[in-house]
């Protein structure tokens, strides 16, 4: 059965489970279809010996894959390989130990030690953060990602059982910002297997303490310029309103597909992944308002909380620009994504930075045409349409940094103050100068201070009579 999947060229069929030797051990190597998240073949170590007799193992291991992978059961979210179920399985068959606390024996000695490679504990190390502390963006791009395919390729570079070796390979190939994280979590890694009695000793042990990782001095000039927000509120880093509008009315004829989006990021100030996330059912009508509550991340395809984990409200007056602007969008279901691409699907900040940007010989891009043609002066990344939008409101309408940081949460030291009532009546501006928005505003904090000053002055009554009653 195991060789039943092949043609008569030796190649696996479309979609068929294959178990065969591989770099010494025998692996379960997967169609690659399924798994489009995945950068390559997922090819996973079964922990069968590779010994005379393992086809009848591998057959039965390999029938029980089928069924999965045929069922869905190994596919997760985004494409990406079931990582845990494969593990599941393997436990199952008894060919892998279950990674629980497990008491130890009653003469205090280890267990008989299971055959575990370096990457089986790294695969079993991730499930187990996995679990519990990791941003979901994280596990894909830098534990199952970035630190998995280095550890790997040192492996094969140097040998098994070879940390010393891993660390030099390490050092010589990769950054050492990277090298220290991976064999600062390869140490964790074992670590937590010798708890389980997988291992006797931590290989990887104090490897991470002789790695410096060199940092670019910071000097602080006292003729430098002192912003609050050296980014955001960097107005070289915005465009004005103008040139907002020149942008907006060159994509509106060139590339009408973006023109929505672009518009709605310079409008909110929200985040790429946050308008790419936007559904139907966050846009309040009633309310007059929007609910920022997710995020979307193109390269995973997933939806995520959005960067500081809640929601937020962004308003929206009727009749107003924002209000306009997506009242012309034909409507979907609650759950449709309300910007999507000239294909309909997901919107790709890859696929937009590309048109934003354009490439040298084949497509012209947004900004760099225009800049050709004398009406842009400077090139920002399609990211700081948020600055143009935050810089506008606090530099050019006049709303207070506080209650744009209730709308963007551009800045987490405001963020992290007490929660703050923020007048519904104070919306963004678009204009060039200061409008009813700023006047709305000085009216609203005239009257908390009128508020403040009845609230005072009813204390100062009360002690009075209290005083007199005392008198009395």
């Amino acid at each position: 059965m195991v060789n039943s999947s092949k043609t008569p060229t030796g190649k696996a069929k479309k979609g068929i489970v294959t178990i065969r030797p591989d770099a010494g051990c025998i692996k379960a190597c997967f169609p690659r279809s399924p798994f489009p998240g995945e950068k390559g073949q997922v090819k996973r170590a079964t922990g069968i010996p590779l010994v005379d007799g393992w086809e009848d193992k591998a057959g039965s291991l390999q029938r029980r894959l089928q069924i999965e992978l045929d069922e869905g059961k190994l596919a997760s979210l985004g494409g990406m390989f079931n990582l845990k179920r494969f593990n599941e399985i393997l436990v199952e068959y008894k060919l892998r130990p279950d990674l629980k606390i497990v008491p130890g024996t009653s003469d205090g000695q280890l267990p008989p030690k299971p055959e575990l490679s370096t990457l089986e504990i790294w695969d079993m190390y991730c499930e187990y953060k996995k679990n519990r502390d990791l941003a979901i963006t994280t596990y894909h791009q830098e534990f199952r990602g970035v630190y998995y395919r280095a550890i790997k390729q040192a492996i094969e570079a140097v040998g098994e059982n070879n940390p010393l070796g891993v660390h030099n390979w390490l050092l010589e190939n990769r950054n050492h910002k990277t090298v220290k994280e991976v064999l600062s979590q390869l140490s964790k890694a074992y670590r937590i297997a010798m708890k389980q009695k997988l291992v006797s000793i931590d290989l990887y042990d104090g490897m991470s303490e002789d790695i410096q990782v060199k940092r670019k001095p910071k000097v602080i000039n006292q003729s430098d310029d002192i912003e609050g927000d050296s980014d955001i509120l960097d107005r070289t880093k915005a465009y004005t309103w103008n040139e907002v509008q020149i942008i907006l009315d060159y994509v509106q004829v060139n590339c009408p597909h973006w023109f929505n989006y672009l518009k709605f990021k310079f409008l909110t100030g929200c985040r790429p992944g946050e308008a790419a996330g936007l559904w139907w059912n966050d846009v309040k009508w009633e309310h007059e308002n929007i609910v920022f509550d997710r995020s979307y991340d193109f390269r995973l395809g997933i939806h995520k909380p959005t960067k500081n984990e809640h929601a937020r409200i962004f308003p929206m007056p009727k009749d107003g620009e924002l209000w306009n602007l997506l009242k012309s969008i034909p409507q979907g279901e609650p759950n449709d994504t309300v910007f999507k691409s000239k294909s309909g699907k997901k919107i790709s900040s890859h696929i937009f930075q590309t048109t934003w940007l354009g490439r040298e010989k084949s497509q012209k891009g947004i900004i760099t045409e225009l800049m050709k043609q004398g009406k842009i002066i400077k090139y920002l990344p399609p990211y700081n349409t948020r600055h143009t939008f935050i810089n506008h409101q606090i530099n050019v309408i006049g709303v207070a940094p506080h209650v744009v940081n209730d709308w963007c949460e551009h800045s987490e030291k405001v963020s992290k103050q007490c929660y703050r009532q923020t007048d519904t009546r104070i919306t963004p501006g678009y204009g060039t100068s200061a409008t009813t928005t700023q006047q709305v505003q000085q009216q609203s904090e005239i009257d908390l201070l009128r508020e403040q000053m009845k609230q005072q002055q009813e204390l100062i009554n009360k002690l009075l009579q209290d005083r007199d009653n005392l008198k009395s």
